[in-house]
């Protein structure tokens, strides 16, 4: 059945907290990237839950919505709602934050991963138009001064060698500034007679500007000067439009915003950042000089952690560096050979192992996006983190696998996602036999990985039985999760519970610390900062339990989580203890929401009147549909005999 996008992206945009709270939209591969105004009034359980998103992540102030291969209808949909993409952020409405070593770390990946995603496809495909060169020339079709191949080489170079602008036009969205004086300033840096000058300059012939002495650098492939030149230009604006006359902006404004900022870019900025870029290429391949094909296979065991946390964008630069100045990358990407084919391996033997039609569906899926097209994050959220064991398999296959590539030397030529049609970027003109370990690298991931998976095993999502043979009941009731007070939704002192967002429910003051499960059915969620946690019932009802409110500030201190995701619970089995007084220390309610997420799909959702409750009390009632007509099997479950 073909995806319903147009449905996928209004619940994303409801359970995002609404278009007026998205100031801006990209999305990368697999990823729909957005910026919320508020991150609170977005609702993580749901995001999750929505059919067709495989994770979530938040990272680097954007809220990450894992879509896989599918994403780029998604962020069409999502656009037609008529939510931001591309559009520039305005800093003023971001919160103030304190600055510490964290945030500054932060903040820096954040603007590069921000400024390269959105290039990758364009650095991509001149990797791949090179790539094609190199192999019509090693098969003798063209010759080296054949003007096929001379241009076809051209057409593959001409990102790399004007990335300076590509990144400007990039970085100047990312950062608010304007994109062409950004792409102006840049253009300067690969600018044919300044090149020249730099030629000059390296030859030992002074190059200066007035009396400013000008460092000799080649700028083309280069990427940190422009980052950085975006970044400050949102400063040089505002300081020229503080001394410039009203009357004298339209010319003397972008005139001096210009000078200015060329000024400082070729005598400051760009020398800094491509020695900094040098320097951290140096350091990263010092690792590979010195550990060989042990930094190779550690880089692949731990490859799929760092997609995971979107880290892997930090080697981007680094790849286009080395690429661009010696041909070739023999650390990162030859690690990435065993941890894509693993993945996908894996996810054929979970496919291959399991007895759930709709995971064999998305395994199978999953798997066709590793091997073929070097594309993991299917197999990554919708199998092996969800199984928990397959990863593993992939982490030691990844190290395996890049052992071997390492020992064989292997490089690419390269930055496409390594894959089946796109392992033709490690071939090595000068080494033919480069085409066996190529195969026989890619031939290890797959099976070690698909023979650990089926050694280790998983734990099966079971099977759904059949709706016609499921007996529904007309009502189920719930059993207080803590003992207290009953509350109505209506006065919790939070608008995302009182008012019914996240769903219909009640709340409890606590009086003691202890949590137990209103329902029989399956932990989906516990929280990374174990003050809520999400269960879901045999029949599909969702239940949110979310201990205080604005705890999640509170980082797990007061909380300790007795269950994990994928567990099976019954009513009464502890889930968490809680802290009260902690929590009370810190300023925060201790009011305890239990709300059902998915209350559009029942009849009802009825809360007991307000009064003290222990465990074995009832405090809520959900109601199907499919019994509300049917007197003769109106029956109502009684939790506490489940």
């Amino acid at each position: 059945m073909a995806q319903d996008f147009k449905k996928l992206a209004s619940s994303v945009v409801d359970a995002v907290g609404g278009v007026g709270n998205v100031t801006n939209l990209t999305h990368c591969m697999t990823r729909l990237r957005f910026i919320l105004k508020d991150e609170a009034k977005a609702s993580d359980e749901t995001v999750k839950n929505i059919p067709g998103v495989m994770g979530l992540v938040k990272q680097g102030g954007q809220y990450q919505i894992i879509i896989g291969n599918n994403v780029a209808a998604a962020y069409k949909e999502i656009l037609a709602l008529g939510v931001d993409g591309g559009a520039t952020v305005d800093a003023s409405e971001q919160p103030k934050q304190k600055w510490t070593l964290k945030r500054v770390g932060m903040t820096i990946l954040d603007a590069i991963i921000g400024t390269m995603t959105p290039l990758i496809p364009a650095i991509i495909g001149g990797s791949m138009v090179k790539l094609l060169a190199m192999l019509l020339l090693m098969t003798g079709v063209v010759g080296e001064t054949n003007s096929t191949y001379v241009l076809l080489n051209t057409i593959g170079d001409a990102a790399f060698f004007f990335l300076p602008i590509l990144v400007a036009v990039s970085a100047s969205k990312k950062f608010g500034t304007n994109t062409y004086l950004a792409v102006a300033i840049a253009g300067l840096m690969v600018h044919p007679v300044f090149m020249d000058l730099m030629a000059k300059a390296a030859e030992g012939q002074a190059v200066t500007l007035a009396m400013l002495p000008i460092t000799s650098v080649k700028y083309t492939y280069t990427i940190i000067p422009a980052i950085v030149m975006s970044w400050l230009l949102r400063y040089i604006e505002a300081g020229v439009d503080r001394i410039t006359p009203l009357v004298t902006k339209n010319f003397l404004k972008p005139m001096l915003i210009l000078l200015v900022g060329a000024v400082i870019a070729i005598s400051i900025v760009g020398p800094a950042g491509v020695w900094l870029g040098n320097g951290i290429s140096a350091v990263v391949y010092g690792i590979h000089g010195k550990l060989g094909w042990l930094a190779v296979a550690i880089v692949g065991a731990i490859w799929p952690l760092l997609v995971m946390t979107g880290m892997h964008r930090v080697f981007t630069p680094t790849i286009v560096t080395t690429i661009a100045e010696t041909g070739s990358e023999a650390m990162v990407m030859p690690s990435e050979i065993g941890a894509n084919m693993s993945l996908g391996g894996v996810s054929l033997a979970v496919a291959f192992k399991t007895k759930n039609r709709e995971l064999r569906q998305t395994a199978l899926a999953a798997a066709s996006s590793a091997l073929i097209a070097g594309i993991t994050e299917p197999a990554l959220y919708g199998v092996a983190i969800r199984l928990k064991r397959p990863m593993i398999a992939s982490v030691i296959t990844g190290f395996i696998a890049g052992a071997v590539a390492g020992l064989a030397g292997l490089a690419s030529h390269s930055m496409a996602a390594p894959g089946l049609f796109t392992s033709v970027q490690f071939i090595d003109k000068d080494n033919p036999t480069s085409i066996l370990w190529i195969a026989a690298v890619m031939a290890i991931s797959v099976v070690v990985s698909f023979a650990l998976t089926l050694i280790l095993g998983f734990e099966d999502i079971p099977v759904e039985e059949d709706e016609a043979d499921m007996v529904t009941p007309a009502s189920v009731k719930l059993m207080a999760p803590m003992k207290g007070a009953v509350m109505g939704l209506h006065d919790v002192a939070d608008e995302v519970f009182s008012k019914g967002l996240l769903g219909k429910g009640m709340a409890i003051e606590p009086v003691d610390g202890k949590v137990v499960s209103p329902i029989a059915g399956t932990v989906t969620t516990v929280f990374p900062t174990k003050h809520a946690i999400g269960l879901t019932d045999d029949h599909g009802m969702e239940v949110l339990i979310h201990v205080g409110l604005d705890t999640v500030s509170l980082n797990g201190e007061p909380f300790e989580a007795l269950v994990a995701a994928g567990d099976r619970v019954e009513v009464g089995t502890e889930l968490l203890q809680a802290d009260l007084d902690a929590i009370k220390a810190a300023g925060l309610p201790t009011t305890t929401v239990v709300v059902i997420t998915n209350t559009d799909e029942f009849k009802d959702v009825t809360p007991v009147e307000p009064g003290n409750v222990s465990f074995k009390d009832h405090v809520m009632e959900v109601f199907h549909h499919e019994k509300e007509d049917d007197a003769q099997t109106a029956i109502a479950a009684d939790a506490s005999l489940a």
